[in-house]
């Protein structure tokens, strides 16, 4: 048997469930009985109960600057707005972002078969840096690979 859904004001057992789509945004409210004569559930005007109750959620702590996305957005659907979200939202979701994104940082999308561009530059900047360490620590034969696949991967990201 499953758990029953619990009141949306009192977290008593929900017995009044009601549903509101308005332009295309479905609304779902649980009721007990207490709360509901008191909403006045049986009246037409019972989604202003409804849109009380919305209203009593925290709104958005965190707003990207660059697309509007907030953090409740993200709570909500699991992925986020923009690649300057990641700056905006990095900090305050910490290991969240690991475990939804399973990146840390933007490396946008590609078709299937591709590497992102994201990924080439990353990739490309850590070769880089791989390659000055190489070269302070005389490790030249390293150093030859990681040039050439920097040269490499600079000719991949020059043809897209």
């Amino acid at each position: 048997m499953s758990n029953p859904l619990k009141c949306s004001v009192c977290d008593a057992v929900a017995t009044v469930h009601l549903t509101q789509i308005v332009q295309g945004k479905v609304t779902k409210v649980d009721f007990c009985e207490a709360c509901a004569a008191k909403g006045g559930a049986g009246d037409a005007a019972v989604f202003k109960l409804a849109d009380a109750v919305n209203k009593v959620t925290a709104g958005p702590a965190i707003t990207c600057p660059q697309c509007g996305f907030t953090d409740v957005e993200f709570r909500r659907r699991g992925r986020l707005g923009c690649p300057s979200c990641w700056q905006v939202f990095g900090v305050a979701l910490g290991g969240l972002l690991t475990k939804v994104q399973h990146e840390i940082q933007h490396v946008g999308r590609a078709p299937a078969g591709t590497i992102p561009v994201g990924q080439l530059r990353h990739r490309l900047l850590a070769a880089q840096q791989e390659l000055t360490a190489a070269i302070a620590a005389e490790d030249y034969e390293t150093a030859a690979k990681l040039r050439d696949e920097v040269a490499r991967i600079a000719t991949q990201l020059d043809t897209l």
